[in-house]
This record gives structure tokens, sequence and C-alpha cells, in this order.
């Protein structure tokens, strides 16, 4: 029996049918961190030191994907299936709580290595305390102006005349 084209998928079109709908299913689906992480609170400030310090973490393990500035534009961005968050969206950012973060960072998900074994959890807390810096501050409320009070008129007003 002969095997007609047509007839008979090939096992390359097989694997690669099936690493395509793999790889569909694996950006459809949220990343979200288990709830017990998302509650967890950083226990280092933002402080300058920390800042500098998540910084040159970044600007080491993360820039490369997510950008010099977070804008998910790093010169590998491109390179890979699942396009890397833009840090600076204060939509997405705003729903990220910082334990949420801190998973994220630990845990990693392809193409997004984990690093937990790389780094520290203090190093790892840096991390976040930096990506949270990145998110832009909203414009502060213009001030209020306040209305003059109403200047009463220099001239008086006569009194009725008296009969």
């Amino acid at each position: 029996m002969s095997d007609l084209p047509g007839k008979r998928a090939s096992p390359v079109l097989i694997l690669l049918a099936v690493v395509a709908t793999l790889a569909v299913a694996h950006c459809s689906q949220e990343w979200s961190a288990p709830p017990e992480a998302i509650a967890v609170k950083s226990p280092l400030a933002a402080t300058p030191q920390a800042l500098a310090a998540g910084a040159a973490l970044f600007d080491d393990k993360c820039a490369n994907c997510h950008g010099e500035k977070g804008k998910a534009d790093g010169p590998e961005a491109d390179k890979y299936w699942v396009k890397p968050q833009d840090l600076t969206e204060p939509r997405v950012m705003a729903l990220m709580t910082e334990g949420e973060i801190f998973w994220k960072i630990s845990e990693g998900r392809r193409p997004m290595p984990a690093f937990k074994e790389q780094f520290s959890e203090e190093q790892r807390w840096q991390l976040v305390q930096f990506v949270r810096s990145l998110v832009p501050k909203p414009p502060a409320p213009p001030p209020e102006k306040k209305t003059p009070p109403a200047k009463k008129s220099a001239a008086k007003k006569s009194a009725p005349a008296k009969n």
C-alpha cells in the first residue's frame, strides 16, 4: 500500500500542529499568581538603595526583553512568541500586587525564566520595587482656583426718603 500525498499527515506536520496549538493555548491563558502569593506584601521599602540594586538586576537580566525603561521594547522582545509585559502600563500594573510581581519574577513562565534560583529573595524584592518605579506617576491635579469674594459696591444704597 503506497502513501499518496494528502492521504496521511506526516509526523512533522503533526508535531508542528501540536506545538502551534500549545503555543496558542499558552499565550491565551491569563498568567495569574495563586491567591496566597497575591496577598504577600513586600518586606522591602522602595529606598534609593533598593531601587538602585533592582535597577542593576533589571539591566542585567530583564532589559533585553522588557527594554531599558520597561516598555517591552528590548532587543530580544520580538524573538519570542509571547511579547514581554510593558511594565510602564499603569492599568495593567495597578492590577498586580507586589506579591504577584514577586511570584512572577520567582516562578517565570516561558519564555521568561524563573529567577528564584538566580536571585536571592531580597534581590527579587528589589526587582519588585524597581518594576513598580517604572510606572509613570499620574499627574497631580491642578490646584483649585479660589474664587475671590465678590467686591462690595463703593456706592451705598440710598436710604428711602422720609416724608
